[in-house]
């Protein structure tokens, strides 16, 4: 028989357990809800993110991490009909890689394809470690920006997990693969991203997504001691061999997108 978890409650913890605890599961709800926004369209999801109750629990994660609880009401504010989140979504992201604000992590900066390879792979890693596969009818890059948000959510969630089943060793571990994966790949050019969609589609649901994109990824890096990356970063060049590595390419590393994979994780641990 396996031994039983000892799970502790938040006001049984250490103050300072405590707090991280509940940063960690902030995070990881303000995570969930970006990997939302730039996920495809799906009318029950979108239905969900004008829940009241749904604003709620965002807004008070927003207190915990020290952003502005306006920001997520903003989203609720500038969510539009279907139709018309589709268009903006289709004239900001394209149905390619390289479109007015490509979501990939690969399209900005300058790197050679054996380069993009590596990153890709070192990404696959770091979700692999966790037990997250490349499969699913919504498979896309590891690199695209709702792969990661959902990585970092479903780490922080395992963090918090960890601290509350008294497995110090395992919170670490989760908490330094975040801060491994914001050095590396995350926080490197989400800024920029959040920038360049803050660019092209003022006054926006996108422009508000991308405000607080912008602003979790700040608080993030400042807790775990990661600087953030520029808010500007030329995309790279366009050159032949971008065939090996294109939007779904079979040949191509995918994952699942999927904002409720952060959740199923945590179920399963």
């Amino acid at each position: 028989m396996s031994a039983r978890k000892h799970t502790r409650t938040a006001s049984s913890l250490p103050d300072r357990d405590a707090s991280i605890l509940e940063q960690c599961r902030a995070r990881a709800t303000l995570a969930r809800v970006l990997a939302e926004c730039f996920a495809e369209p799906e009318p029950r999801r979108l239905a969900q993110l004008a829940q009241d109750d749904v604003g709620r629990e965002a807004q008070a994660a927003c207190e915990i991490v020290g952003i502005d609880r306006a920001l997520v009401a903003n989203l609720a504010e500038c969510l539009p009909s279907l139709d018309e989140l589709m268009s903006d979504r289709n004239r900001l992201f394209g149905h390619s890689v390289r479109s007015t604000c490509p979501p990939y992590e690969l399209e900005y900066g300058r790197s050679e394809v054996f380069q993009q390879s590596q990153s890709l792979a070192d990404i696959v890693g770091f979700y692999a470690a966790f037990g997250l596969s490349p499969t699913g009818p919504l498979a896309e890059r590891p690199d695209h920006v709702v792969a990661q948000l959902e990585f970092l959510s479903m780490a922080a969630l395992r963090e918090s997990s960890a601290i509350q089943s008294d497995r110090l060793d395992a919170a670490g571990v989760c908490r330094n693969a975040q801060r491994a994966f914001l050095r590396d790949h995350a926080a490197t050019w989400m800024p920029a991203f959040f920038a360049r969609v803050l660019r092209e589609s003022a006054g926006s649901f996108f422009d508000a997504a991308a405000t607080l994109g912008r602003a979790l990824i700040a608080a993030w890096c400042a807790a775990l001691d990661v600087p953030s990356g520029p808010e500007w970063l030329e995309l790279r060049e366009v050159v032949e061999e971008d065939s090996t590595i294109t939007c779904g390419a079979p040949d191509a590393p995918q994952v699942e997108l999927g904002p409720t994979l952060a959740a199923a994780m945590q179920d399963g641990d």
